[in-house]
């Protein structure tokens, strides 16, 4: 008997069979789709035990009330509360609950809940129906929301005070009302990050129409919103161009400019600055036919010779010297030349060439550094139809990092050189006032932004590949894709040479 008692084994007792049927509502006071009734309170007798989970997430009425009803479980039963003091006279209300109401065992759902009831002698059966764009990417907006207030408020009101009704876009963009009334009303669309149904000013997105819109019985009867910020301005990223000082080798010395000191990224240097050069390898191509060379100061320095930066390059074992331009932005010195291909380049700071803010010389020091080939770059050649040719229009292309070009179109034919392997997005911008980018709009002014024509698909070049692809708008019919260009002409160096 002992042996057999130390071999058995414990074993919880068995709760039954999981039940996953749903609720099944028995019974409800007042019935669905009443007239003529302020409902205050809703009865729900169920066949299980039931919860109340993620209300806030799931119930929605409509039109919004200043307070939101009140939902309860009480064993198998679930009561609603509606202050109906804030009822409107003559309005059809539509209450969801989504997914909230739950039996309390394996919390499987009574899935969506809704109750219809008209305080007047007939049901609201009219709609608004329509699409939000982002009006920087010209991209729908799938998280915006549309909100509708009373003909008598006021633009300010979309600030201050709830709506009297709101929808949110699905996830094409597209947004739709139903069971509205025969009168105006003024209509925004909102970014509402924080949930709060107001539009939080210089903070959120909106969009507008400059009229108001009367709810309609045709269903395709659509309207378009272009969602911007107040007072944002897209620049080009190019840091070369912006809060620069320009020192030309003519000018021998930079004096009286204190140049602030960078943070070190590169661990601890004693030396006060940072040349940002791969010398570990002369045959390691490693620096970027696109970019200016860089030295990070670590000390602020108060003169600059420009006549001891020697920047030179070994052409045929001849030592030639590369005509340079130097700019200081931010604690960085920035050195500009016309780069050339699979070259070993030599930067010279010679004895004396900086000075720092207690008058000590930086110290000199020579860098060798070999520039990549054109084959580990792609070519990107862009066709533009004729209905977006003219200063008016400006290609935008971009990666997820960086501002790649962004000008005038004024070719059909676009060629991008030196682009690096990776992944790229453009899009058109309609520049109305030419000054070059794009421009948002400004609600209170009731200033629309200007208008971005998206390339629907990403781009993929890939080293040695040239690209050619057609500006196709996407179709209003379908989605926006990922994937290669239209045209796919993707040709390594060695193929394109040996057809010519």
């Amino acid at each position: 008997m002992l042996c057999l008692l130390g071999c058995a084994n414990i074993v919880p007792p068995e709760g039954g069979k999981i039940d996953n049927t749903p609720p099944v509502l028995l019974a409800m006071t007042p019935s669905d789709s009443s007239l003529n009734t302020k409902v205050s309170k809703i009865e729900m007798q169920f066949n299980k035990f039931m919860e109340v989970k993620e209300l806030e997430k799931n119930m929605h009425i409509s039109p919004l009330l200043a307070y939101n009803p009140t939902v309860e479980s009480f064993g198998k039963r679930v009561v609603i509360k509606i202050a109906d003091s804030l009822l409107t006279e003559n309005t059809t209300y539509k209450l969801s609950l989504g997914n909230s109401l739950v039996d309390n065992r394996e919390a499987t759902p009574y899935a969506d809940f809704d109750f219809t009831f008209s305080t007047g002698s007939y049901f609201d059966s009219l709609g608004l129906h329509g699409n939000v764009i982002d009006a920087a990417t010209g991209m729908p907006d799938t998280a915006a929301l549309v909100v509708l207030y009373q003909a008598n408020e006021i633009d300010s009101a979309v600030v201050k005070k709830k709506p009297f009704y709101a929808a949110r876009t699905n996830t094409s963009g597209s947004f739709s009302f139903t069971s509205l009334p025969q009168k105006p009303f003024h209509i925004y669309a909102i970014q509402d990050v924080n949930n709060n149904f107001l539009y939080d000013y210089g903070e959120e997105k909106i969009g507008f129409l400059e009229q108001m819109v009367t709810p309609v019985f045709e269903s395709d009867s659509s309207f378009t919103f272009y969602m911007f910020k107040d007072s944002v301005v897209v620049n080009n990223n190019d840091s070369l161009s912006n809060d620069t000082t320009e020192v030309t080798p003519a000018a021998d010395k930079f004096a009286k400019k204190s140049l602030k000191p960078k943070p070190s990224t590169r661990g601890k240097n004693n030396i006060g600055y940072q040349v940002n050069v791969d010398t570990l390898n002369r045959d390691n191509r490693t620096f970027e036919l696109t970019k200016p060379l860089t030295i990070d100061l670590h000390t602020e320095i108060l003169s600059l010779d420009t006549q001891k930066v020697y920047l030179s390059y070994e052409n045929g074992g001849i030592e030639v010297e590369a005509v340079q331009q130097l700019k200081m932005d931010s604690g960085t010195i920035n050195i500009n030349t016309q780069w050339q291909a699979d070259k070993l380049y030599t930067l010279r700071l010679v004895k004396g060439w900086a000075k720092d803010t207690a008058n000590n010389e930086l110290p000199p020091g020579k860098y060798f550094f070999r520039t990549k080939r054109e084959e580990d770059y792609a070519t990107l050649k862009l066709k533009i139809s004729n209905q977006y040719y003219g200063d008016q229009y400006v290609l935008y292309v971009y990666t997820a990092e960086d501002s790649i070009y962004q000008k005038p179109i004024t070719d059909s034919l676009i060629t991008l050189p030196l682009m690096k392997p990776g992944t790229y997005s453009m899009r058109i911008i309609q520049d109305d006032n030419r000054n070059g980018k794009w421009d948002a709009g400004n609600f209170f002014a009731k200033k629309q932004p200007e208008s971005v024509i998206p390339y629907s698909s990403e781009i993929i070049l890939k080293a040695g590949w040239e690209n050619e692809i057609d500006f196709l708008p996407p179709s209003k019919s379908t989605k926006p894709k990922a994937g290669l260009g239209a045209k796919g002409n993707f040709k390594d160096a060695a193929d394109k040479k040996e057809e010519e």
